[in-house]
């Protein structure tokens, strides 16, 4: 096992990997049980008020823009600008294209744990089915991981990812292009919050957010 190899499994020892619809999310060691379910609350929260906006198959920057915005009004900082990948005639491997454009959010082991969550996914039919089932409504899905950054504040990288043209047919590896024709939208953002935010917006975002059924597979080592 390579130091990168190693340094991904730690990331991974202790933590949790999620599909919550159309998300796979990944909590990266140490992040706690109760805000884990506040990255949760704050996503589907965003992505419920996102899609009364906009329409995200059709307007996906405006969309990701006002999720964004959403995330933002419940305490999330929005320091960073989003990284945007577009590729018109994509095939390969989205992860592969991801890793090349974040390279300014996150580091090389977050993106190695990251890669591995996809693996865990491999190997649970269940998740396979919830994200994808998402995948093919929307043609789009989102992928994060999260943890306390240096500074304490609990950070997430929301990477929200649309095709166009291309086959969903399929509910294994889906995040895979095997012939060109194919149009990649990655937009990638890096979202933090103080403990202190959170505990002002958390009992009012889970009971926003109660009444949202969403399917979740925790998907295990």
């Amino acid at each position: 096992m390579s130091e990168m190899q190693r340094a991904a499994s730690a990331l991974l020892d202790g933590g949790a990997s999620v599909v919550m619809g159309g998300n796979l999310l990944s909590f990266l060691s140490g992040v706690a049980k109760i805000d884990q379910r506040f990255i949760k609350d704050s996503m589907r929260w965003a992505e419920f008020r996102a899609d009364q906006r906009h329409n995200r198959k059709h307007e996906p920057a405006a969309w990701f823009e006002f999720y964004s915005g959403v995330l933002w009004s419940v305490g999330w900082g929005l320091e960073y600008e989003p990284v945007i990948v577009a590729d018109k005639n994509f095939t390969g491997n989205v992860l592969d294209k991801w890793a090349k454009s974040v390279s300014t959010l996150i580091s090389r082991s977050k993106i190695a744990a990251m890669k591995e969550t996809f693996q865990l996914l491999e190997f649970s039919p269940a998740g396979i089915d919830v994200l994808s089932d998402g995948a093919r409504a929307w043609a789009d899905f989102r992928f994060s991981p999260a943890q306390y950054n240096a500074q304490k504040e609990l950070e997430i990288v929301i990477s929200n990812v649309r095709f166009l043209q291309a086959d969903w047919s399929s509910n294994y590896l889906f995040w895979t292009v095997q012939h060109s024709g194919a149009q990649l939208d990655i937009q990638s953002r890096r979202f933090a919050i103080k403990p202190r935010q959170m505990e002002e917006y958390r009992a009012r975002l889970s009971e926003a957010v109660l009444e949202m059924r969403t399917a979740e597979i925790e998907l295990t080592r």
